[in-house]
């Protein structure tokens, strides 16, 4: 699955920082998260980096799924600041 670019008008849109291949989501849709909540496990270079949500929110939506490869600045999912 191919996802979107980093698109800076999106707000709460989670972006990779580097590229690598998706392991795990752990939230779904419509799950409240803290800011510094674990969210999705990105593996990169054979080792697996957490990605951790940049804002207290509600996951509106999720760009990718588990097993995606990614590119760096891909957007991952967006959170709703609430």
């Amino acid at each position: 699955m191919m996802t979107k670019k980093k698109e800076k008008h999106i707000k709460g849109a989670v972006i990779s920082a580097m590229p690598g291949i998706i392991i795990k989501i752990k939230v779904k849709v419509g799950e409240k998260v803290k800011k510094g909540d674990t969210i999705a496990i990105l593996e990169s270079m054979k080792m697996e980096n957490t990605i951790n949500s940049p804002i207290s929110g509600e996951v509106k939506k999720i760009c990718v799924n588990g097993g995606d490869t990614v590119s760096h600045d891909n957007i991952l999912m967006i959170i709703r600041e609430i």
